[in-house]
């Protein structure tokens, strides 16, 4: 892991939870260099930067911009079996069961290069304007003393 990667990743302690939790996914991808532009990707979405997109993640870990673009958009890991894993992980940390819950969230947006962007309900400014819907399932054991919350699943909603 790379000085700044740690620094983005807000220290030692964050990096290394991240990289023991995240390890048991590493069978999904074929090359470990894809492993390792994944981690910097995760850390990059977990890091305190002013923007999440591709660029400013790949300059804050030290990447090549064009090379985190490619492994975002072309390189190859089994992510049917990523994302079985994952559901696993969150059984077994729950076994006595939880709730699904039905999210969408949206906001605004200007212009109209974004896919999704159009004309609709933003959740965030509680009005009609341009803005991008994302629909999301979330997973909550609602235990009062120690909750437990992820994202199960994720997608941009695309108006016709």
């Amino acid at each position: 892991m790379t000085p700044r990667l740690k620094q983005m990743s807000h220290g030692r302690c964050a990096a290394t939870a991240l990289r023991s939790w995240v390890g048991v996914f590493e069978p999904c991808f074929r090359k470990s260099v894809t492993f390792a532009h994944f981690q910097s990707y995760l850390i990059g979405l977990l890091a305190d930067l002013t923007r999440k997109s591709i660029e400013p993640i790949a300059l804050a870990s030290g990447t090549p911009v064009r090379t985190l673009q490619e492994f975002l958009s072309m390189f190859a890991w089994d992510h049917a079996r990523l994302e079985r894993m994952l559901l696993h992980r969150v059984s077994d940390r729950c076994p006595r069961g939880g709730i699904g819950v039905v999210d969408a969230t949206g906001h605004p947006k200007q212009g109209d290069k974004t896919p999704g962007v159009q004309r609709q309900y933003c959740g965030e400014s509680g009005k009609i304007e341009n803005c991008v819907v994302a629909q999301h399932l979330l997973f909550t054991d609602n235990d009062a003393k120690n909750p437990f919350s992820c994202v199960l699943a994720s997608d941009l909603y695309l108006p016709q």
